[in-house]
């Protein structure tokens, strides 16, 4: 009986075509092929656990329940991590360079501050060449605040052979009202650019409660809003102005900042519609948009979840300040 081929098999062989050599990683530091390609807000709805619906489930019935999130399915065993990394840290030895892992506590100076995370450990894989530590990448976690009640974080990843790398941070949060469970946040794309010896960022998705956003590195940026995701109960006016006023003081917030520019995304399309013919315009508009994601998207990326916020916020105000210089470029070339 036939069988058809997986996307993971199917990405696999175009990799191979692709980098032409395949790295021969230690079997014991591949991590989990599943990490290769992640559907966020599908997971998220997986690995969510409505608590008045799961405490009325006998035992076999919360296995059962449980299974439904692939995170607590996965086949290669994280647990067993730190132990063969004691033993031997080379998840790679080639000719050119190695790939090494070493283990770090998280935050042991930040003991009184809950919000952070306080035990736990960090795993980072270390591109070595030549005897020297050439670059590093934060690969692994698990981290736990002081108040349990708070939440867990783990980050899990993939080497695959062809010198990709994939990683998931999810937080494992305990009950909120009736839901609780493990929800992804940020996943990551990496490869190993021999060529420079660095680990590049190719691709990221970060996931949030009214949207997913995904950058594709250098020039991409888009944003899947979930649906029945809750709004701001404020007219596009008033939008406007409270954003403009917490870029000012310093407390402005992402959420806010992601419906502005969507209202600047807007106004950019139909001001391109006026400048050019229907021939220019998508051209026109697909390269405009390419250099202002590419202009803002330099910004350094999340590591941890406590990065995230500011870091979109940090990246829509510079998208939203792109496209307002765009908007009046265009009406300044209308004018003429």
């Amino acid at each position: 009986m036939k069988q058809k081929l997986s996307l993971g098999a199917i990405l696999f062989m175009f990799s191979y075509c692709v980098y032409g050599q395949l790295l021969d990683i230690n079997s014991k530091y591949r991590g989990e092929p599943f990490f290769m390609s992640v559907d966020m807000h599908q997971l998220q709805q997986d690995c969510a656990r409505n608590e008045d619906e799961y405490n009325q489930l006998d035992k076999k019935e919360k296995i059962k329940y449980d299974s439904r999130c692939p995170l607590n399915n996965l086949k290669f065993d994280f647990k067993r991590l730190d132990k063969l990394i004691d033993e031997d840290p080379i998840a790679y030895n080639g000719n050119d360079f190695q790939l090494k892992l070493s283990i770090s506590p998280i935050n042991p100076k930040n003991k009184n501050e809950e919000d952070l995370p306080n035990l736990g450990r960090d795993i980072t894989l270390s591109l070595i060449s030549k005897n020297q530590v050439i670059d590093k990448l934060f690969l692994a976690n698990n981290s736990f605040s002081n108040n349990p009640n708070l939440w867990n974080g783990y980050q899990h990843y993939y080497i695959a052979p062809s010198g990709d790398i994939y990683t998931l941070l999810s937080i494992k949060s305990e009950p909120i009202e009736d839901e609780s469970g493990t929800f992804p946040t940020l996943w990551k794309h990496y490869n190993i650019d021999t060529s420079n010896m660095k680990f590049v960022l190719k691709e990221m998705q970060i996931n949030m409660p009214e949207a997913t956003y995904h950058i594709i590195y250098p020039n991409q940026f888009n944003i899947k809003f979930h649906e029945g995701a809750v709004e701001y109960g404020l007219t596009l006016e008033e939008s406007i102005a409270l954003f403009e006023q917490s870029s000012k003081d310093g407390s402005s917030d992402y959420s806010l900042a992601t419906r502005v520019y969507r209202y600047y995304q807007d106004q950019l399309k139909e001001k391109i519609k006026l400048l050019d013919s229907n021939k220019q315009q998508q051209d026109s508009l697909l390269a405009l948009k390419q250099n202002i994601n590419t202009a803002c998207l330099i910004t350094t990326a999340p590591i941890y979840e406590s990065d995230i916020e500011p870091y979109l916020d940090k990246v829509l105000t510079c998208l939203i300040e792109q496209h307002r210089q765009a908007i009046k470029h265009v009406e300044d070339e209308l004018a003429n």
